[in-house]
């Protein structure tokens, strides 16, 4: 199911699309999500000697940042990059005062990435927001340039997919409110904290409302291994790549590299 989610709107202010990433970010970073993915971007990293990460629709940060940290050992540079370059993003990389670590302050599209930006190709918790045939337009292009890639994102659940379309509305309804409730809570450990952040969420609650209904419908969007395989399938050369997908711990995985 590919309902609209309200931070992939072009006019929605940038103050509320950060404020909602940041806080799923941090949702991920407290529960250890991209835990048990790291050691799969580690091992591609090693086999295709690469030592250049680029990743896309970086949001926040979230999941780039915490591999940097996991793979501070192995030496690799790391950009991030994304449509809407996040504010609170750029500071958390400027904080780490890294020199192999940076967020290109322009805008980058996933589907048109600059040619000097080479390097195997990452995307954290941001997947699902494509369809089935923009993921196999981004894949082709990355084929193109003869990257490895690796993406992860959410997994889609078995019992919802299972749950009784009748039934579905009462779902969701539960998420957005137990996600509304969250955000609450969760907000004032976001870092930096922000005035504008604080407002949006307990004066006029935007951020908590964003990020309801944009949590929910992710969990709606997410993809199988299996349907990741199956776009693969699909994609002009893609049978040059070995391709593999599958679920570690919380997190899906998409793997490719050159045969």
């Amino acid at each position: 199911m590919h309902l609209v989610e309200l931070e992939d709107l072009p006019w929605m202010p940038a103050v509320i699309r950060d404020g909602g990433t940041d806080l799923l970010d941090l949702g991920f970073e407290r529960v250890g999500f991209y835990r048990g993915v790291v050691p799969r971007l580690r091992a591609l990293l090693a086999e295709t000697k690469r030592s250049r990460v680029i990743d896309v629709c970086s949001g926040g940060g979230g999941g780039a940042l915490y591999a940097h940290g996991a793979l501070r050992d192995a030496g690799i540079e790391m950009v991030l990059t994304d449509r809407y370059p996040n504010e609170a993003g750029r500071a958390r990389v400027a904080s780490r005062n890294d020199a192999a670590l940076t967020y290109r302050e322009s805008p980058v599209d996933a589907l048109q990435v600059p040619a000097e930006l080479t390097g195997v190709r990452t995307m954290w918790g941001a997947l699902h927001h494509f369809p089935p045939d923009a993921i196999a337009a981004l894949l082709a292009a990355i084929v193109r340039s003869g990257e490895p890639v690796a993406f992860f994102d959410v997994a889609a659940s078995p019992a919802l997919r299972k749950l009784p379309v009748v039934f579905a509305p009462i779902a969701m309804s539960l998420n957005m409110l137990m996600l509304f409730v969250g955000s609450l809570f969760l907000v004032p450990l976001v870092r930096p904290v922000r005035a504008s952040r604080l407002a949006l969420t307990y004066v006029v609650p935007l951020i908590p409302m964003l990020v309801a209904w944009d949590g929910t419908v992710s969990a709606m969007r997410a993809y199988t291994p299996d349907e990741l395989l199956a776009i693969t399938r699909a994609v002009p050369g893609g049978e040059g790549y070995e391709w593999q997908s599958g679920v570690e711990g919380n997190a899906l995985y998409l793997t490719g590299r050159p045969r």
